[in-house]
């Protein structure tokens, strides 16, 4: 038919980009009745890298600083003055006295200074600190030169050395020069070389002070946190609080001597044991040996003579007291009397302790008296033996007044001690 017509061109792609800074957005399908539309948003950092508010916002209209934002990011230092609600900056003159800079007719900064038809004069003015020194003409060509040096006392008012001290880079005051102006008193440890202080605790026996977990010092207490008390047993009372301290349980002196004349005392040992005063005893000893003779002859003398001895020797056994000692002696003495002969008295003898005679005896009957029985005994204070001293009894067995051919042919001698520790 010879019909010419045009192919449909094929479509562009668009696809959105996005940057930091813009969000970027396509839409529809790129035909004549679904174009594609493209738009884009501001993105404003919600946390600026510097931590403060973001200055710049998105309003209807557009973007947008305004002065007002600006404004407060600036305040006034030495010299300024500034008014954030104007924005409004201006120089600040001093209000010190003496002060010549003031504002001239233009606006601008203006001091006199030491120009004009009065000269300027510049004088040192010392301090009990400062040592002041002021030097030149004050012309361009000579200037004045102020300088100070610092006073330090050299005999400071308390006597001691003066601890501030000056070197090439300015007053100087180190630890080192402090620390021995301290010393320890009690219940302080200080150590000078570093300079630490610290509690410090009594060693004595019994002490509760110590350091708690946390470094303080610390005593337990009673309970309650009320002061420290106490259970007592046997030989005390109290439970060591104010009202009711500790003290020994005692009973009431009921003798009618004094006590403090009459009392005994009460010691402590060394395992701090409370003791009284050492034990009272009372100690027997004794010893009886018997001797058998060959029937000796009685001597026939009126003085009576030594026939035997025995010893008794004794020993206080308290390390503490002294023994009153009483002796006790017995002579059992086996003696044959014959009887009397024509024209002769029978057997006689006498028998005693030392030159004491006890006991005498004669054969008057018709017949041999054989191994009669003479027994003696005696009782007599030894003396005082002092803690663990020593002493002898003897006993002397004595005869005489031996008459008729008396024997005797044993002799048996009993002898006790009674010590008594008091």
């Amino acid at each position: 038919t010879g019909e010419i017509s045009a192919a449909p061109a094929a479509l562009t792609a668009v696809e959105a980009q996005d940057t930091p800074t813009v969000d970027t957005t396509v839409s529809g399908s790129g035909t004549a009745a679904d174009p594609y539309e493209v738009s884009a948003t501001v993105i404003l950092d919600p946390t600026p890298p510097g931590g403060g508010s973001n200055l710049v916002h998105a309003g209807a209209d557009g973007l947008f600083v305004e002065c007002a934002d600006v404004r407060t990011c600036l305040t006034a230092g030495d010299g300024i003055a500034y008014d954030p609600v104007t924005g409004e900056i201006e120089a600040r003159p001093s209000t010190d006295d003496g002060n010549t800079v003031t504002f001239g007719s233009d606006g601008g900064l203006y001091s006199a200074g030491g120009g004009g038809s009065a000269p300027t004069v510049v004088q040192a003015g010392d301090t009990p600190t400062v040592d002041t020194t002021v030097s030149g003409s004050g012309s361009a060509g000579d200037p004045y030169v102020v300088s100070a040096a610092v006073v330090l006392d050299p005999t400071p008012p308390q006597g001691g050395s003066n601890l501030v001290l000056a070197g090439p880079e300015g007053l100087f005051l180190e630890c080192a020069d402090v620390r021995g102006c301290l010393s320890a008193g009690d219940g302080i440890a200080y150590d000078e070389a570093t300079g630490e202080i610290s509690a410090r605790p009594s060693t004595d026996a019994g002490n509760a002070v110590t350091f708690g977990a946390d470094g303080g010092l610390y005593a337990p207490a009673g309970g309650g946190g009320g002061p420290a008390t106490v259970v007592t047993a046997c030989g005390l009372t109290g439970d060591g609080s104010a009202g009711a301290p500790l003290a020994a349980s005692v009973a009431a002196w009921d003798f009618p001597c004094d006590i403090d004349a009459n009392g005994g005392s009460v010691y402590c040992d060394s395992t701090g044991r409370l003791r009284t005063l050492p034990r009272g005893q009372v100690t027997t000893v004794g010893t009886n040996p018997t001797t058998a003779f060959p029937d000796v002859r009685v001597p026939t003398g009126t003085t009576l003579a030594v026939v035997h001895t025995e010893n008794q020797t004794v020993t206080n056994p308290s390390a503490c007291l002294p023994a009153y000692v009483i002796y006790e002696a017995e002579i059992d003495a086996d003696v044959d009397l014959p009887a009397p002969t024509s024209g002769a008295n029978g057997g006689a003898a006498a028998i005693g302790f030392s030159t004491d005679e006890i006991e005498y005896v004669e054969n008057s009957g018709t017949q041999l008296v054989n191994d009669t029985h003479f027994q003696l005994s005696r009782t007599y204070w030894g003396g005082v033996l002092p803690p663990g001293g020593t002493a002898t009894q003897t006993v002397a067995v004595t005869m005489g007044r031996g008459a008729g051919g008396a024997t005797y042919d044993r002799i048996q001698v009993t002898m006790r001690a009674f010590l008594i520790n008091i």
